[in-house]
């Protein structure tokens, strides 16, 4: 059965989380938010019909080729350096950062890994690889880790120009994280998780986008134990429906092939329906206007990673499945590893995430999602009401949110039919636009938005939201739609958030739907 695709959902929440950064700091500004993307991952709304992938195939080694770069990590000088967080300078030109990065003293420590020596990171520096780019529109990065454990959104390898900007016009904002992430089934922890993002000086060329691939297996992967993850840019040109395009590139985990988005994008062997995002953004490789950006656990916003790292590789051309395997042949993943204690202040292991408790809330009007705030994306709904050309519709509710991520929070639905939220339940459905409270949106009307715009406090915002009284008015102009929602926190305080501008060709109705949260219609 045809439903919501999974990418639009995931790209929204994964957009939505990274508003602040790369990473998710909880607090989506002009930074990043992606999620891309996550609870819209539910089986209601986002599953697509995966095809038959699960015959195996027989790959035979081959020669390798030459390395761009190589980093052993045995001990020796290898050009890396040793850098940490740093609070961000008066001058400092990360405009999308909450930290600066900065080289800092530390004695390294160095074990048997699965190719000879690994280095392990304690959480309190990561490495910057100074590395150069490969200027070509195919290539390769792999590298072997074991970690003692992972943060949402921490950083592993990190490459790109820009990293620390804000993506603005003006800033060729384009790198690849490769991280954990809690967009599987039921908000299932994921890991590798291969994020990017290609601003490309406001998307002129049309590359603007913030793909992501990983294993659709709800799994994680080298937790206290060895993985080698290899991603691979294959390049091919993948034109998406919304106009942004990607970069043909496959994922491999343990020399074995885990999705190809350039087979899925030719052949739909994944999706019924071929998701533009589920792929790899372009030009990560290819100069930008300042230097070339390479790290491994640290990046510009996240907790530091915690564990080994051992042989990566850079390579200028796209691996085949055989040369990926035969990488992978030259390691071993059995080998067992210790982790030495914590320093003292360092990163610990971080606690599972606890819904904010609403028990006490007493509904006073029409509800709208369960609340424990365990109500899954698309799948409980407002009444849908009608706003005619002209007019303006407003609703007050107080929204309630589990506080556990940015897009735990009300979504306002524009469409041109008075019932269904899908084209299986009635083919004449067209969705104007989906918006949501952090401040993120889809849809063919969302596309052509004149301006999206609020003044939230990102620092506050997961409790302001939080026990909030909206009142949210819908305007029909006419060929356009504007959503503006007055926000007042229970502490008193006052945001405005809007979105102008968004195309509608026909009738026009909204509703009102929850993301592990739940609301109290007036």
């Amino acid at each position: 059965m045809k439903r919501k695709l999974l990418s639009i959902l995931l790209c929204g929440a994964m957009i939505g989380t990274m508003l602040t950064g790369c990473g998710n700091t909880g607090t989506p500004s002009d930074s990043q938010s992606l999620s891309e993307s996550n609870s819209e991952e539910s089986d209601d709304a986002g599953s697509g019909d995966q095809g038959e992938t699960d015959t195996p195939v027989e790959v035979t080694p081959e020669a390798l080729p030459e390395a761009f770069a190589h980093i052993t990590f045995d001990g020796e000088d290898e050009g890396y350096i040793t850098v940490t967080q740093v609070d961000k300078a008066d001058d400092s030109t990360n405009d999308g950062a909450t930290k600066d990065i900065g080289p800092v003293e530390v004695t390294p420590v160095y074990a048997d890994g699965a190719v000879g020596k690994a280095l392990y990171l304690d959480g309190t520096y990561g490495l910057d690889l100074n590395l150069e780019a490969t200027n070509t529109d195919t290539y390769t990065v792999s590298f072997w880790l074991n970690a003692k454990f992972f943060f949402q959104f921490g950083p592993t390898l990190q490459i790109g120009y820009n990293i620390g900007k804000a993506a603005d016009a003006g800033n060729n904002v384009t790198w690849m994280n490769i991280t954990e992430a809690n967009w599987g089934a039921d908000s299932k922890l994921i890991f590798p998780m291969i994020w990017s993002r290609n601003e490309a000086s406001d998307a002129q060329d049309g590359t603007d986008c913030w793909p992501w691939m990983y294993a659709w297996d709800d799994s994680v992967h080298g937790k206290q134990e060895w993985a080698m993850v290899t991603v691979v840019c294959s390049g091919e040109k993948q034109d998406g429906a919304t106009g942004s395009t990607t970069a043909g590139a496959q994922y491999y985990l343990n020399g074995q092939l885990m999705y190809d988005s350039q087979d899925n994008y030719a052949n739909h062997t994944y999706w019924e329906e071929w998701t533009w995002d589920a792929t790899l953004a372009p030009n990560i490789m290819k100069p930008g206007d300042s230097e070339f950006e390479s790290y491994f656990g640290v990046n510009y916003w996240d907790p530091m990673f915690i564990g080994y790292v051992d042989d990566l590789y850079v390579y200028d051309q796209a691996l085949t499945a055989g040369q990926v395997l035969s990488l992978y042949q030259l390691g071993d993943p059995s080998v067992a590893m210790e982790y030495p204690d914590a320093p003292e202040g360092g990163a610990q292991e971080p606690a599972d995430p606890v819904a904010a408790d609403h028990s006490g809330v007493t509904i006073t009007g029409t509800q709208v999602g369960a609340t424990d705030c365990s109500t899954a994306f698309w799948t409980e709904f407002s009444d849908t009401v009608a706003v005619p050309e002209g007019e303006s519709v407003t609703v007050s509710f107080k929204n309630y949110s589990s506080q556990l991520e940015n897009w735990n929070n009300f979504a306002v639905i524009l469409q041109n039919v008075p019932d269904v939220h899908n084209a299986d339940d009635n083919a004449d459905y067209k969705e104007y636009a989906v918006v949501r409270a952090d401040n993120f949106g889809w849809g063919a009307g969302y596309d052509n938005i004149a301006a999206a715009e609020c003044d939230w406090n990102w620092d506050t915002f997961k409790t302001d939201i939080d026990g909030a009284d909206v009142e949210l008015t819908i305007t029909n102009n006419g060929g356009t739609a504007d959503i503006v929602a007055k926000v007042t926190s229970a502490a008193g305080t006052t945001y405005t958030q809007s979105y102008t501008g968004i195309a509608v060709d026909g009738d026009l109705y909204y509703c009102l739907t929850v993301d592990g949260s739940f609301i109290d219609i007036q």
